[in-house]
């Protein structure tokens, strides 16, 4: 059973990874940081104000899979372009 402090450190890498510009899907999530629960993170994240988009990804190897990318910040900061 994972701690707590296990869960926030792995949801803050995520919002840190997001804040950079990149985007981020749950095999990423799960091989960067062993989070095997992307969708609720970025539920919270939504929760505290992060507008994060979601796009599917239909080539490749992680075809499937839902793709995340953080656009604004809570105090309406842009991310990226």
């Amino acid at each position: 059973m994972a701690r707590k402090s296990d869960k926030v450190s792995k949801s803050r890498k995520i919002m840190m990874h997001l804040l950079k510009g990149k985007t981020l899907n749950q095999a990423q999530a799960a091989k960067l940081f062993g989070a095997w629960r992307l969708s609720a993170v970025i539920f919270n994240l939504r929760k505290k104000g992060f507008i994060i988009g979601t796009t599917q990804n239909t080539r490749g190897i992680y075809k499937g899979f839902g793709v995340y990318k953080m656009t604004k910040t809570p105090t309406g900061q842009r991310i990226g372009k």
